[in-house]
Order: C-alpha cells, then sequence, then structure tokens
C-alpha cells in the first residue's frame, strides 16, 4: 500500500513538471551545483529537489543514502549561511526519489562558496537558477537594514522624508518579496538630483506614471512598516500586471550609459527603489530588466 501511495503521489508531483518551486534531478554528483539550487529556492519562494527523477519525468531512482549525503553537504560545506533541508525518501514503482525541500531563508542572501573563493547568490526564475544581480543583494541588504530601523526603512505617512544621498552604503530580488505597503496611506519624499535623473531615465523606458510622479514630484503611495519588508520584486517577464505590454526596460549596463552617476551608485539607489516599490525587477533573454512600477 506505501509503495502504491508513494507512486501516486510522487506522480502527481512530476505531472507538475519543474517550475519556480520545483526541480528534477537525475542523481547528485556535484553539492556545489545541489547548494546553487539550495540557494536559489531559499533566496526566492523556496522548494523542493526530486532527485532519481530525470527532466523528462522518468523515475530512475537514486541511492538514497549517498544522495542524502552529498545534500547536506551542499546545505552545511557550500551554502553561507546553512540552509535548512528536510529530506524524505519515497519508493514508487520499487525505485527510491529523495525530496530535498527548503523554506525561504529568513534572512537573505544564501551564498554559495563557488571556486576560487567566491561567494555568489542565485534566484529562482521559472524553471532555472539564475545568478543574482548586484541590485538583488542591494535589496536584500535593505530588508535587513529596515529590520535593524535602518535608513532604508525610515519613510512614515505624512512625513517629508529626504532620500539618504550617502549615509547609507551597500555592497551592491524570481521570487517575490512580500510586499508591506499600505495602499491607504501617502508618504512624503524629497528626492536628490540624483534620484530624480535615475528614476526619468526608467520612468522613460518603461512609460511608468508613478516614477514620473516620482521624480517631478514627492507624493508616493504606500506605508513602510518599521521591521517588515517593504518592497515587491518581480523577476518572471510576466509576473506583474503594472509593467505595459508595449514598455520597455532597462538592463543595469543601460541605465549606467543613460546617466551620469557612477554604476556602484546606480546599483545603491535601484536597490533602494525596489525596496520601496518604485522600481520592479524583471527578467527575460537579455537579463535582468528594470521598470518603472505604475
Amino acid at each position: 500500500m506505501k509503495q502504491q501511495d508513494d507512486t501516486s503521489f510522487i506522480r502527481a508531483l512530476i505531472a507538475e513538471g519543474e517550475h519556480v518551486r520545483q526541480d528534477f534531478k537525475f542523481e547528485v554528483s556535484d553539492s556545489r551545483k545541489i547548494a546553487r539550487s539550495l540557494s536559489a529556492f531559499a533566496n526566492t519562494e523556496g522548494g523542493r529537489l526530486l532527485i532519481g527523477v530525470k527532466d523528462n519525468g522518468r523515475i530512475a531512482g537514486v541511492r538514497s543514502e549517498e544522495e542524502m549525503y552529498m545534500v547536506e553537504a551542499a546545505a552545511k560545506v557550500y551554502c553561507d549561511p546553512e540552509v535548512e533541508v528536510e529530506m524524505r525518501v519515497y519508493r514508487p514503482e520499487g525505485r527510491s526519489v529523495l525530496i530535498a525541500s527548503v523554506e525561504p531563508a529568513p534572512r537573505k542572501p544564501v551564498m554559495v562558496k563557488e571556486e576560487g573563493g567566491r561567494k555568489l547568490a542565485y534566484v529562482r526564475i521559472a524553471d532555472e537558477n539564475i545568478l543574482a544581480s548586484p541590485v538583488h543583494i542591494g535589496v536584500w541588504r535593505c530588508e535587513a537594514d529596515n529590520g535593524r530601523g535602518g535608513s532604508a526603512g525610515r519613510m512614515s505617512p505624512g512625513l517629508g522624508y529626504e532620500v539618504p544621498g550617502s549615509g547609507y552604503e551597500t555592497s551592491g530580488s524570481g521570487h517575490r518579496v512580500s510586499d508591506s505597503w499600505s495602499r491607504q496611506d501617502q508618504v512624503s519624499v524629497t528626492f536628490t538630483e540624483q534620484e530624480r535623473e535615475l528614476l526619468a531615465v526608467i520612468a522613460a523606458a518603461s512609460g511608468s506614471t508613478s516614477c514620473q510622479s516620482a521624480q517631478s514630484g514627492s507624493v508616493l503611495p504606500g506605508s513602510a512598516q518599521s521591521g517588515s519588508p517593504t518592497a515587491r520584486a518581480s523577476y518572471g517577464a510576466s509576473s506583474s500586471t503594472a509593467i505595459s505590454r508595449s514598455s520597455s526596460g532597462l538592463t543595469l549596463s543601460q541605465i549606467c550609459r543613460r546617466v551620469t552617476i557612477p554604476r556602484r551608485r546606480v546599483i545603491h539607489l535601484l536597490s533602494l527603489f525596489v525596496h520601496w516599490g518604485l522600481v520592479e525587477i524583471h527578467h527575460d533573454s537579455r537579463g535582468f530588466l528594470y521598470y518603472g512600477k505604475d
């Protein structure tokens, strides 16, 4: 009975195909590669690996104890910080399939210790693990800063607020970051010259009324909730209805060529704009694109 139940359960998961929260692995031959999947899931919506299942959905089976050891090494040795992984073995059709599940990380980014000492973070977009951009890293830093009562979360309803110019620095979101803007309130914000320049470039490319309003006026919808994330980053090309079908986003390199602002500063400001809900990140064949959010 258990084998029959396991078969029905695994077959139902396979029928879903690979998606933002699920990936198939024929086997685990490299713990570092598995760490990239764990990083992508932890930095996005969480997810599960079906190990012992081929890309075409055929159940091949694995040597479960060996695979569990490799996954554990990926989570504890190659992920920084370590990732909590729940593992369970199923026996569909007389073969062993290991499911390794991870939840979204409470503190992001989860980095992967790559060869040569580099540490890189990944995000999950559709059925792929994609290297996170410097702006993703910046957004996660903003969230952490906001949770500590830092400058990234000091906007409040009805108060004039000058976006920090150089007081808040960062070293550089897919999956979605929770949106805690209150649509019933308004935030009065004073933007610096650099911020207005950057918002104007993004608005011109994406046709965003919110960016146009933000770079020419001072009233934004929403209220930052202290101690909680304040942004919504969309990483899929069709994940938000706020973006016009005819609009054209810009890559980070394109933005840097159109403004007089140093690249490091552009990354910092884009991170804040995504955090505050003014800009969205989407992904297509060109890479990560930045759009003004209506």
